[in-house]
């Protein structure tokens, strides 16, 4: 027994894993760059290598990783501090920011406890009901909101029951947070793929089509092609979060009375409808005028209208806002920009695929949809979903041209798979959102993420080869 703990000790220890993440980085380095790769991208290789490893293992916090990838940039030469500096922002860490900050104002009116009051009145109290009923809603409202606009609507819904509940019960209700959380999360991120409105991937693969091979997808086809794929998802995804997540409380009847109870305490005043309003009116700009002034800038008015009107002030926002999590968003974005900028992950897909065709002679529809689903949902769980489609995308649809496979199949092929952000913090803005809450790890992104995306895969190629197989496409 003594060995054992002490190897788990030893397993346990961070000084392992940072010494691990180092060697791996050596590793790689040691070696004159690969034909086709230039020593700046293999530099950049060696550092998402290392900072796999450390995601996974998690020796430091995260926010601290983060940091590691910007030290290693300056001082391996891929960029002058204010070159990284750049790469760290964009208007996603405004949305990301600023949502966390909306979602701070509306549990302050207690405007989630009243939303989910409402659902739970309409669905029944077994906890169970609750997962799939948020899966579905957040599926369905994904394809036409961006999923991290569901993801930070729903959030802090959930988070209210999960407070009244643990006040309530008594219990301890850590499956039960992360079976709903991740019901938000993952719900978004299978409801995004199903319309071309449903995430930035979609729009990057649609203008992709277009300027090479010249052909379109109507957004009622997209829509007729994609939506059986979430239909399917759906329940699937409650059957999975149920099996790794098994709540420990299934009638949360007593934290809905508790939640009722405290909500007729506390009267509707003007300030809850001055937050309601601002709220609609923050989610109907993202909708209408996202793409015109961005996300981020959107999310940063809610935010501040909120401080204008005094809902909220500023102690409440740093006490309530995850700022690591915002920290960690920025990385991710430095990372997919790094790897785009120094030709890493354009060698590192064309190597895959050239792999495939060349030395195993795999040059069928079959063999070369599967490599170009499980590449794009690597680089996806790697580097955002839209940054992983712009890498991905040319080398899809160029192979499509020198093959039999129809480009609006490799469209739509590399467009899905790029939904399947299952595995890490970093692969979308749902899983980032969710982490903030304090209720889920980066090690419960594994065990869920894992099956998932093998259930996504079979998913997936069971409706191309009947549904896209019967409608022509592949």
């Amino acid at each position: 027994m003594e060995k054992i703990r002490t190897l788990k000790k030893f397993i346990s220890s961070k000084w392992l894993w940072l010494s691990l993440s180092v060697l791996v980085i050596t590793l790689i380095l040691l070696f004159p760059p690969p034909p086709g790769l230039t020593r700046d991208g293999q530099k950049s290789l060696a550092l998402l290598a290392g900072v796999v490893v450390l995601f996974i293992s998690e020796p430091v916090p995260l926010p601290g990783i983060i940091f590691i990838i910007a030290i290693y940039q300056v001082t391996m030469g891929l960029g002058t501090p204010n070159e990284v500096a750049k790469s760290f922002m964009h208007d996603a860490v405004f949305f990301i920011m600023g949502a966390l900050m909306i979602g701070v104002a509306l549990n302050s009116q207690a405007i989630g406890k009243r939303f989910i009051l409402i659902l739970i009145n309409k669905i029944g109290h077994d906890a169970k009901k609750i997962g799939l009923s948020i899966i579905t809603t957040a599926a369905l409202l994904a394809g036409f909101i961006a999923d991290h606009v569901v993801a930070a609507v729903l959030t802090p819904m959930v988070i209210s029951l999960l407070r009244t509940t643990r006040g309530q019960t008594n219990e301890n209700i850590i499956n039960l947070g992360k079976y709903l959380l991740f019901s938000v999360a993952y719900g978004a991120t299978i409801g995004g793929l199903y319309a071309p409105s449903g995430g930035g991937r979609n729009i990057v693969m649609l203008g992709l089509l277009d300027e090479i091979t010249g052909q379109q997808i109507g957004f009622g086809q997209w829509i007729l092609l994609a939506f059986p794929i979430t239909v399917l998802l759906i329940p699937t995804t409650a059957y999975i979060l149920k099996l790794v997540f098994p709540p420990e409380v299934t009638d949360i009847s007593l934290a809905v009375a508790g939640l009722r109870e405290e909500l007729q305490e506390r009267e509707v005043t003007g300030e809850t409808w001055l937050t309601l309003v601002i709220f609609v009116t923050i989610v109907t700009l993202w909708i209408t005028a996202g793409s015109l002034i961005g996300l981020g800038i959107i999310a940063l008015l809610g935010a501040t209208l909120y401080l204008m009107f005094g809902i909220v002030d500023w102690e409440e926002y740093q006490r309530g806002v995850n700022w690591g999590v915002i920290v960690i968003y920025m990385g991710a974005l430095s990372m997919g920009s790094l790897l785009n900028r120094t030709g890493a992950a354009g060698w590192l897909a064309g190597t895959v695929i050239n792999f495939l065709q060349e030395e195993l002679s795999l040059t069928g529809t079959g063999p070369i949809s599967v490599a170009i689903s499980a590449l794009t949902t690597s680089m996806t769980n790697l580097m955002s979903a839209a940054a992983a489609t712009s890498v991905v995308g040319p080398i899809t649809l160029k192979l499509s041209e020198y093959s039999t496979i129809n480009p609006i199949f490799a469209t739509m092929l590399t467009a899905v798979s790029a939904s399947f952000g299952f595995l890490l913090i970093i692969a979308t803005p749902p899983n980032a959102i969710i982490y903030s809450s304090g209720y889920v790890k980066v090690k419960d992104f594994i065990k869920a993420g894992a099956l998932m995306t093998v259930a996504a895969f079979g998913i997936l190629f069971l409706v191309v080869s009947l549904w896209w197989n019967w409608m022509g496409i592949y």
